[in-house]
C-alpha cells in the first residue's frame, strides 16, 4: 500500500512539474514577440545598396543582427504542382509555405505550421499579405490577404498587435515587385526598385516604432527576408531556371543574437524552426496527413544555433537546396517536379 501511495505521489509530482514547466514556457513565449518581415523578391545586393541610399531600418537590423551570406529559398515555382495535377497550396509559392512549416516539400495542405503551434500555447498570430494568393495561410488567428497596399498590410498587423496582443506577426509586402525594371537597374539609387525598397524600409520603421511604443522591443525578434530572388529579365518574375530566383535575403535580429555578424548558409525552411525556437513553441510536426507516405514527414529545416551569442560560427547544415542546384550545374529545370524529386531523394537518405 505504501509503495502504491509513493508511486501515485511520484506520478503527481512529475505531472505537476510538467504543468509548471509548460506554464513557464507559455509565460516566457507570451512575453516574446516575433516578426517575420518578408519583402517580396528582395535580393541581398539590392538590400545592401538600399542601405547606402537611406534604408536606415534595414541598415540598423543588418549592423546589429546576423546576415546569411548564402541563403536559398525552396523552389521559386509559382506553385507546388504534384504529379497527380493537384496544387495543395494553390497559388502560394513553395517558399511562402516553407517559412511557416519548416519543410522542403509540400505534399498536402494537412500540415502543422507556426500559427497552429502558437495557438497551442496561447500565443495569438497574424498573417498579413498584400496579395490574394496568400489566403491559403488561414490558420493564423487574424488574416489579411488581399490586393491592397503594403501600408494597409502593416496597419492590419499593428492593429492586432496593439488591440489583440498578437505576438507572432508574419508580414508579406508585395509592392516591391512593381518597381522591378530589370537587373541592370536594381542597384541604381534613382531606380523604381531602389525607391520601392526605401518605401518598404519606412514601413519596417513603423513596425519597429510600434514594438518600442508597446514596450516589447527588447524582447522582440525581427526576421527580415524575401520569399525568393528575381529573374534576369525586365519582367517581374522568378523562374526556377534562373539561379538568382533561388537567392533570398535573410537577416535575424533580437535578444541573444549576435550583432554585426554573418553566418555562411541558410534556407527558407530554417526560418520556421528559428521562430518556433524563439517563441519556445512545441516542435513543428510537418506533414500530419496520414495519406502522405514520405520517408520523412516531419520538419526538414535546421536550427541555426550559430546566430546566437556563444553559438559558434559554422553548423552542420545539410544544404539540401545548394546540393540540388549544384547537381543541376546551377541551371535547374523550370519545373517544380524536378526540385521535388531531388528533395524526396535527399530526405529519404537522412
Amino acid at each position: 500500500m505504501k509503495t502504491l501511495i509513493n508511486a501515485i505521489s511520484l506520478r503527481f509530482a512529475v505531472s505537476l512539474i510538467s504543468i509548471l514547466l509548460s506554464c513557464e514556457a507559455i509565460s516566457q513565449g507570451s512575453r516574446t514577440t516575433v516578426v517575420l518581415f518578408v519583402i517580396d523578391g528582395l535580393q541581398s545586393d539590392a538590400a545592401r545598396a538600399a542601405m547606402t541610399h537611406g534604408a536606415s531600418n534595414l541598415k540598423f537590423l543588418f549592423e546589429n543582427g546576423v546576415w546569411a551570406e548564402e541563403a536559398y529559398c525552396t523552389s521559386p515555382s509559382g506553385r507546388a504542382l504534384l504529379p497527380d495535377g493537384s496544387s495543395p497550396w494553390g497559388t502560394a509559392s513553395p517558399p511562402n509555405v516553407a517559412m511557416h512549416t519548416g519543410t522542403h516539400l509540400f505534399e498536402s495542405r494537412d500540415m502543422d505550421d507556426l500559427f497552429l503551434a502558437a495557438r497551442r500555447v496561447g500565443i495569438r498570430s497574424v498573417f498579413a499579405g498584400s496579395a490574394e494568393n496568400y489566403k491559403v495561410f488561414s490558420t493564423a488567428d487574424y488574416v489579411h490577404a488581399a490586393s491592397n497596399t503594403d501600408s494597409i498590410v502593416i496597419r492590419f498587423a499593428l492593429d492586432h498587435f496593439n488591440n489583440n496582443n498578437a505576438r507572432l506577426l508574419s508580414i508579406h509586402l508585395q509592392e516591391l515587385r512593381r518597381g522591378w525594371t530589370g537587373p541592370e537597374d536594381k542597384l541604381k539609387a534613382d531606380s523604381p526598385y531602389q525607391k520601392a525598397i526605401l518605401v518598404a524600409d519606412g514601413l519596417l520603421g513603423r513596425l519597429i516604432k510600434a514594438l518600442k511604443d508597446g514596450g516589447v522591443w527588447d524582447s522582440s525578434y525581427v526576421i527580415v527576408s524575401s520569399d525568393h530572388g528575381m529573374g534576369m529579365t525586365k519582367r517581374s518574375d522568378h523562374s526556377p531556371a534562373t539561379l538568382s530566383s533561388w537567392q533570398s535575403y535573410l537577416n535575424f535580429y533580437g535578444p541573444g543574437i549576435k550583432k554585426g555578424a554573418t553566418i555562411p548558409y541558410a534556407e527558407t525552411p530554417d526560418i520556421a524552426i528559428m521562430i518556433a525556437h524563439c517563441l519556445r513553441l512545441p516542435p513543428l510536426q510537418g506533414h500530419t496527413d496520414p495519406g502522405v507516405r514520405m520517408a520523412r514527414k516531419g520538419t526538414t529545416g535546421v536550427l541555426l544555433s550559430n546566430i546566437f551569442e556563444g553559438g559558434g560560427g559554422v553548423i552542420d547544415h545539410p544544404k539540401y537546396i545548394r546540393r540540388y542546384l549544384e547537381s543541376k550545374s546551377w541551371s535547374p529545370a523550370d519545373d517544380y517536379a524536378e526540385y521535388r524529386a531531388a528533395m524526396l531523394k535527399y530526405l529519404s537518405k537522412e
